[in-house]
């Protein structure tokens, strides 16, 4: 057996492996397209739109099996899934590095290295993930497992051209038909949780992020998705002491709690802290998971049990800077002047070299909120709002770059600073001047600014039902003294958003309000 690889030369073979399947990585959308326009004919897209849209308006799993059967075709394979070339980057190494530190347990555990430990990719695919596995753990047996024929027989190819011998793909419908065998390790990415547009279950209130406990509602969410027929079968073959290492689309608060509350039905406990994913689909951020390692907990293993120290956790995901707002440029500059009852708390200034003459303000407006304020002579302006931590100043990392008197401004550090905190996506149109708020905020975090809000005055507000058989609450409001109008929005599935304007614009938010209400009137009718 090789010495394990550093995770930079694991991510370096990784990244070669999917060149070597016909995969490219692009930075830009216009690149990317041109390349797939190129490549493919107008029938070929359009024939992939009718497949994707039946495929995510049913339930049925020739559908299904139909769309995945043609993106496995030649000319079709690589233009498709480059586009989700960070993914499989991302996603591979992690679980690479997964399976090399349940080797090392066994290892040390037993005091040998592993010779027969068995692995199980299911919802495979074309295999560009199980032969990368299989080529760098050659001493493991691997089985792929999809239910698309045509994908499996790629993987065969890919599988022979790559002279593997330790591995093999099979063809089975898990939610059909039960699995044979026992593995030591299992793994399934997007293959247990399919039903990617179900919202999962909703909280107990609008204002509340908590489930209620409802084994009935458990029940139909596990029915519904498929989820509860796949787990038990996965379950059924892993062994006493095996490892399952899972990655589903539930980031969503409302599906990852249901989710792991299937999983720990079956006597399923964590061995690692679950791990958000992030990578890139081209130019877009796209966030993912978290990715699960799992074990058999002590009560359903018996002494093969595993007691892990790490708890399923049922609140909202941390996001680091998760309350502020930021915007950049003539919108930055536009926010800065319009902040009402603005007191100045610090400031810093200094000339570089290169950028030229720069700026940094901290302070609170409004008695509300904190902001930093950021000029770079007259070619950049940035501004963070947030809540206020310590001192009754905005806590975030470039402020505590700003501060710091050791700081790096040679070399362009300061610009690739100010791309990292503003990116350009942060930045609005002259045209939009107008429509720019003063803060805003679509995460959980805007509820403990909403509650934080002194001297509300709620001046209209709906609570309704919503399609998804949740509740909403729509709150338009004003706030005492510093003449700020907010408009807040909270449903059951988690989803919150804060607004905040001053009363001369208080209209904007007046037509927002407006537009809700009819939406919400539209969806009843």
């Amino acid at each position: 057996m090789r010495a394990p690889l550093s995770n930079r030369d694991l991510q370096a073979e990784l990244a070669e492996h999917l060149k070597w399947w016909g995969l490219r990585r692009f930075e830009s959308d216009e690149a990317y397209f041109q390349w797939q326009r190129g490549t493919l004919g107008r029938d070929d897209l359009a024939e992939l739109s009718r497949l994707a849209e039946r495929k995510r308006a049913s339930d049925k799993a020739a559908d299904e099996i139909a769309f995945y059967d043609r993106t496995a075709g030649p000319r079709v394979l690589p233009v498709l899934y480059s586009q989700r070339f960070d993914y499989y980057a991302t996603v591979g190494l992690l679980i690479a590095q997964r399976i090399a530190e349940r080797i090392e347990r066994h290892r040390s555990d037993c005091g040998t290295i592993p010779s027969a430990l068995s692995v199980l990719d299911f919802g495979c695919g074309i295999g560009l993930l199980t032969t990368f596995y299989a080529r760098q753990f050659p001493s493991l047996s691997f089985v792929g497992l999809d239910r698309s024929s045509a994908s499996l027989a790629v993987a065969r190819e890919k599988a022979g051209a790559l002279g593997l011998a330790n591995v093999r793909f099979d063809c089975l419908d898990l939610q059909e038909s039960a699995l044979t065998g026992t593995y030591d390790i299992a793994i399934s990415t997007q293959a247990l949780l399919q039903a990617e547009f179900d919202p999962g279950l909703p909280s107990k209130a609008w204002h509340a992020f908590e489930r209620a406990v409802d084994a009935e509602a458990q029940s139909r969410f596990e029915e519904r998705t498929g989820l509860g027929a796949r787990l038990d079968r996965l379950c059924a073959v892993l062994a006493s002491d095996g490892c399952l290492i899972l990655l589903e689309k539930t980031r969503q608060l409302a599906r990852r709690i249901p989710f792991q509350r299937a999983l720990a039905e079956r006597g399923l406990g964590l061995l690692a802290q679950p791990e958000p994913i992030r990578y890139r689909v081209v130019e877009e951020l796209s966030d993912d998971g978290p990715l699960y390692v799992l074990g058999r907990s002590s009560r359903d293993a018996g002494s093969a049990g595993l007691a892990t120290g790490f708890n399923w956790d049922e609140t909202p995901e941390p996001i680091e800077e998760g309350t502020i707002y930021r915007c950049r440029d003539a919108s930055a500059e536009s926010v800065y002047k319009r902040l009402p009852e603005r007191v100045a708390g610090r400031e810093t200034t200094w000339v570089e070299a290169q950028a030229g003459s720069v700026r940094a303000e901290w302070g609170r407006f409004a008695g509300v909120l904190a902001y930093l304020y950021l000029t770079v002579g007259e070619r950049f302006h940035g501004i963070l709002v947030g809540g206020q931590g310590k001192n009754q100043e905005l806590d975030c990392r470039i402020g505590r770059y700003l501060l710091d008197p050791g700081r790096n401004h040679e070399g362009g550090r300061l610009d690739a600073v100010l791309e990292e905190t503003w990116p350009q996506a942060a930045s609005t149109g002259e045209e939009d001047l107008a429509q720019a708020p003063l803060y805003e905020n679509h995460t959980a975090y805007a509820q403990a600014i909403w509650d934080g809000l002194p001297g509300r005055t709620v001046l209209r507000s709906l609570t309704d039902a919503t399609p998804d058989g949740g509740q909403r609450r729509v709150e338009l409001g004003s706030i005492a003294g510093p003449g700020l109008v907010y408009l807040y929005q909270a449903t059951t599935f988690d989803q919150r958003q804060l607004v905040l304007v001053e009363q001369e614009r208080s209209g904007l938010l007046e037509m927002y309000y407006q537009e809700l209400a009819s939406e919400g009137a539209s969806a009843a009718g």
